[in-house]
């Protein structure tokens, strides 16, 4: 039975060291032995660069633009980056990304020129140069060359490329209540006059032809600043029937004009030509990156994935809370919670009143955060039942706008003030929230709504937990196979979307699918994944959903019975069957984690632990599903709190979490030096397993697409080899892969893979590796290392991050944890035992 405690490193910072000397990249050749073939691409790049110049020249929105520059795909690694020679950050500040490898640059006119001229001093034959060590030849190309055979294109964004909707559907979007938006206009940079002078790179002209634009629009146009997400600006832009003179706000620092409040309602104007122009013209608008259709906002399981179950007849007896006892605690982001739980809410976020939201849906997402236990059948449930609830209803029964007047941006705003009086009044860090936009998340984009709630997780150190989304009835999969192979065969032919909702891709939220709970229906396979949950990623990169939690399959017909029951608004109990209850199991356990280590652990560590502590449920075990397990339940199902605080006798896990800081020169690195359990070592040569997760908060920035994470962290497991390096000092190589990545037989990752399956550039990873009789020495290391963007610099701040480290043995009779306490003992580490408080079970 698992009895001894995960140890944290107290001292982390005494294992700050400055990185080992690195050496510099080499310019790389992507035309070798074919000059005749660089040749003819650097004209291609010359006339492109031609073609834009008299596009610009003829422009009637000023002398600059912005330039799309797609680079190959063996040059998506940072080194490759043309940012030294050709686009030169003081002429061609890089704005923004899209894909990976993917970038956006501000051109001016007056540099255009230069930089047509810059590509053609690129050489056509490369230099061969003699290697000192050995006197062989090699090729030895300059930067010139490396810059622009890295690119495969340069064009101006295209218009066609900004807008994915039509008016159409548009139309039918701004005619739902659940719209909380007009259309959301992404522009490339915001304007800022730093100083007086004149405007010879045609920025100032640009933001004052938007305004123009915005202008002629007519009576009743609406130009709100609705929020910065990361360096990119977002404006929300609507078309009513007022008379009022276009009416453009400006925070934006849009040239001239005043700043007028938005906050009464206007009708919309439904003449689908007036749209169409508008849409057109914005498209055709340098500075305008994207056009987004409204954000449409539902509760994640009011849309008819199965037949409503029925409320039950059966009144719940809720326990009362046991007086000056400790419980975890939860805020609930929902449509409010009834009466019936009122001896659990100790607060209720008074922005809509009582007669204003529907408290069913919340009600029944509070039942499965504080009573769970108690109205399932045993192993369904992991915690413990008895939960505080912070009460915050903001989801409204009638139109969004009626009660959100200042649109999308107004709701994010009552969410961060709800947040901030629930961690301020109550200590609240685990908000459930179940609100999706219904929207796919994109695979390039990085969401206004996503980026928000990172923010707002930030300002606040708090966690937020929502639901991936479901399936509509009429979309939902067929019942996973029982046979691996029928799986693989289901999905290969499926070609319904099925991706999950934003603000599921938030990389500083926990995001939950659903799994089939065990029932008696022989149709839902116990552990696999539902068949309304949604999967991820839907960004290019990255792990989401989070985690995986049973969710009540997803039954028809009358009074179905799903598996997995809550408490109705009314105190009956009641069949529920979505990703919204599966999202408040995940929150509870975090909650649970939280208050048994009395709040000493940061979100980075709360994540990483839960994270950690997560195991795929067995259907997503077997051969061949190791993706399709990925993209329905991220990195498995989590353990219950007090299981992740303990560990066998077999095995130790230590936790660090620190930060790491920018260093004289460049940023530190963790390093932690250990030796290996003696009982797995044999001469020097070691066996075991080792397991790490990390998860880091590294700075974000959505302009950058799908490389909105700006600074990568890697953790690595090191161990002394038997012959020193070049200096004669000992020699450490790593000895652990990331989880996911493919085997490689010793040879070299490519980019793209680290990026897909290495989780490079993705705030949270893992490793794993099982040895037997690694090696010639019981001397390894633990590290933390990081690397930053090409066109971004580290924090001063600093970048948060924890790591988990468990060492064991596979055959389960090694004393692993006394013999690592007693290296602990002796070694520099002061380390402590996460103390777990007693915690109250209340029975009904």
């Amino acid at each position: 039975m698992p009895n001894n405690p995960v140890q944290i490193v107290l001292n982390d910072r005494d294992f700050h060291r400055a990185p080992d000397p690195g050496q510099p990249p080499w310019p790389k050749d992507f035309f070798v032995g074919n000059d005749k073939a660089f040749a003819a691409h650097r004209g291609a790049l010359i006339a492109a660069v031609q073609a834009i110049i008299d596009h610009v020249e003829d422009s009637d929105y000023g002398a600059a633009t912005y330039v799309k520059v797609q680079m190959r795909e063996e040059a998506l690694a940072k080194s490759y980056r043309p940012v030294e020679w050709l686009f030169q950050p003081d002429q061609f500040p890089c704005v923004g990304a899209e894909a990976v490898g993917t970038l956006f640059f501000r051109a001016p006119l007056i540099y255009l020129r230069r930089l047509k001229a810059r590509i053609a001093e690129a050489e056509t034959t490369v230099r061969i140069a003699i290697r000192k060590r050995d006197q062989k030849p090699y090729p030895s190309p300059t930067k010139k060359r490396g810059e622009v055979g890295a690119i495969e294109t340069i064009e101006i964004a295209a218009p066609q490329e900004k807008r994915e909707f039509s008016t159409v559907s548009a139309m039918q979007m701004l005619s739902d209540p659940a719209s909380v938006s007009g259309y959301q206009i992404d522009l490339f940079e915001q304007f800022t006059a730093d100083v007086i002078a004149d405007d010879p790179t045609g920025r100032a002209d640009l933001f004052r032809s938007l305004q123009n634009l915005f202008i002629s629009f007519g009576r009743g146009a609406r130009v709100a600043f609705a929020s910065k997400v990361g360096r990119t600006p977002v404006l929300e832009f609507q078309l009513t029937t007022n008379d009022r003179p276009a009416i453009v706000d400006n925070r934006l620092g849009l040239i001239g004009g005043d700043v007028v409040p938005l906050g009464e309602v206007d009708e919309i104007d439904f003449d689908t030509d007036r749209h169409d122009a508008a849409l057109l013209a914005l498209q055709n608008h340098p500075l305008v990156r994207a056009i987004r259709a409204p954000v449409r906002l539902e509760l994640v399981d009011q849309t008819g994935q199965i037949e409503p179950p029925e409320t039950g007849v059966d009144p719940v007896n809720v326990p009362e809370p046991v007086q000056d006892a400790t419980y975890p605690i939860v805020g609930v982001i929902d449509s409010g919670i009834s009466d019936v739980l009122d001896s659990w809410v100790v607060e209720r976020f008074d922005f809509l009143n009582d007669d204003e939201f529907d408290a069913e849906h919340g009600t029944l997402v509070a039942g499965m955060v504080t009573l769970a236990e108690k109205l399932n059948e045993p192993g369904v449930v992991s915690e413990p039942d008895g939960c505080v609830l912070f009460d915050i209803p903001l989801y409204p029964k009638s139109a969004f706008m009626k009660n959100y007047p200042g649109g999308f941006s107004e709701f994010l705003g009552e969410v961060e003030q709800a947040v901030s009086e629930a961690k301020s009044q109550h200590g609240v860090r685990v908000f459930n929230l179940s609100i999706n936009a219904v929207s796919d998340v994109e695979r390039h984009n990085y969401s206004q709504y996503a980026a928000e709630l990172d923010r707002i997780a930030d300002t606040h150190g708090v966690i937020f937990v929502n639901s991936a989304g479901n399936l509509k009835q009429n979309e939902a999969r067929a019942p996973w196979p029982k046979k691996p192979a029928e799986v693989v065969k289901y999905f290969a032919n499926r070609t319904s979307s099925d991706t999950i909702f934003k603000p599921s891709e938030s990389v500083r939220s926990i995001s939950v699918g659903a799994l089939n709970p065990p029932t008696n229906d022989n149709a839902h396979l116990h552990g696999a994944p539902t068949v309304y949950t949604r999967r991820g990623p839907g960004l290019q990169v990255g792990v989401k959903p989070d985690v995986a939690a049973y969710g009540g399959a997803g039954v028809k017909g009358p009074n179905p019975k799903t598996g997995l029951t809550s408490i109705s608004s009314d105190g009956c109990v009641s069949d529920v069957t979505g990703t919204s209850f599966a999202a408040p199991m995940v929150a509870r356990t975090l909650a649970g984690l939280d208050v048994a280590t009395a709040g000493t652990l940061g979100t980075e560590a709360l994540r990483a632990m839960l994270l950690h502590n997560a195991s795929m449920p067995d259907p997503l075990t077997k051969r061949g599903l190791r993706d399709l397990g990925r993209q329905f339940a991220g990195y498995g199902q989590p353990s219950s709190a007090q299981d992740m605080l303990e560990t066998d006798d077999h095995q130790i896990t230590l936790l660090f979490q620190s930060r790491l800081s920018i260093g004289e020169t460049k940023p530190v690195i963790l390093r932690f030096p250990f030796t290996w359990p003696q009982s797995l070592v044999s001469n020097g040569a070691c066996s075991g397993r080792a397991r790490m997760t990390l998860v880091y908060a590294p700075p974000l920035d959505p302009a950058f697409g799908a490389e909105f994470v700006r600074v990568n962290l890697e953790a690595s497991l090191k161990q002394r080899q038997a012959a020193p390096n070049k200096k004669g000092e000992p020699r450490f190589t790593n000895q652990i892969d990331a989880k996911y990545l493919p085997k490689r037989s010793g040879l070299a990752v490519p980019e793209k893979a680290l990026i897909d399956h290495g989780l490079k550039w993705w705030p949270a990873k893992q490793y794993e590796k099982t040895y037997d009789m690694l090696g010639v020495s019981s001397e390894w290391r633990l590290e933390v290392t990081s690397l930053v963007r090409a066109e971004a610099t580290f924090p001063a701040e600093g970048v948060p991050f924890a790591v988990l480290l468990t060492l064991d043995d596979p055959k389960g009779g090694a004393p692993v944890f006394q013999e690592t306490q007693q290296m602990l003992q002796t070694s520099a580490a002061r380390t402590q035992a996460l103390q777990s408080t007693m915690r109250v079970r209340t029975r009904g």
